[in-house]
């Protein structure tokens, strides 16, 4: 008897059936509960779920409408930020004269440009017309004084500045023309001084940011703003 106890075996059991055991089955063991990611937290009671549901949706909106006023804001203060450094550069162009000479106070006459804004005014093109023809330092004075010249044509008491491709500064003035006696003689100051009524301008300049604008000078008409000034070959340039 005792040989055949020791000859029959129990069945061992193996690792893998051991870990099939689920731990619900296990006497004295609490089922442990599964947490999946991405499941939402609820309470259990309906109404404080849906509060809590809309809280979040109003949240989000309320967010988002503070992102959008913010973006809004911070475009507007770069568009006043543009239009600051806009002003701060603005160049303004202004054609003058002077009957007396700011030294000797004796008779002569002066057409003067001046850049009465806050910036630089790069001069692209500036002209003087007479009678709507544009006239170079060559052809103005034959064009308005001939009968103010001497003998050959001598231009003795003209004095000009060229300003075409030239930058002037903020507050800054070049004299144009100076037309002065020499002695006795005045007659081409008088002729320059009758033909003064038919004279008129044109000028295409630009800023230091390229903006440009263009102006014929007119009294209470401001300069128009253009792409861009454009200087043709065989222009009439001052």
């Amino acid at each position: 008897m005792e040989d055949g106890i020791e000859d029959e075996k129990l069945p061992e059991q193996s690792a893998e059936t051991s870990e099939a055991i689920a731990e619900g089955e296990v006497p004295g063991l609490m089922p442990v509960p599964e947490h999946g990611h991405g499941h939402e937290h609820k309470t259990g009671i309906s109404w404080l779920d849906a509060v809590i549901a809309v809280s979040v949706v109003f949240i989000s909106v309320i967010s988002l409408v503070v992102s959008i006023e913010h973006g809004r804001s911070m475009e507007k203060m770069v568009e006043q930020n543009q239009k600051l450094v806009v002003a701060s550069t603005l160049p303004l162009l202004t054609v003058g004269s002077g009957m007396l000479d700011p030294v000797t106070d004796k008779p002569l006459s002066r057409l003067i440009l001046a850049n009465s804004g806050v910036g630089p005014a790069i001069i692209e093109r500036f002209e003087i017309r007479y009678k709507g023809v544009a006239q170079t330092t060559d052809t103005f004075l034959k064009a308005c004084c001939a009968q103010g010249l001497g003998k050959g044509g001598e231009r003795s008491g003209f004095i000009y500045s060229n300003v075409s491709g030239s930058i002037m500064p903020a507050r800054d003035t070049e004299e144009l023309i100076i037309i002065k006696p020499l002695g006795s003689d005045d007659k081409l100051l008088q002729a320059y001084e009758r033909a003064r009524k038919d004279m008129s301008f044109h000028a295409c300049y630009c800023s230091v940011l390229n903006e440009c604008w263009e102006t014929d000078f007119d009294h209470g008409k401001r300069p128009q703003p253009v792409k861009e000034c454009k200087v043709a070959p065989g222009d009439k340039l001052w």
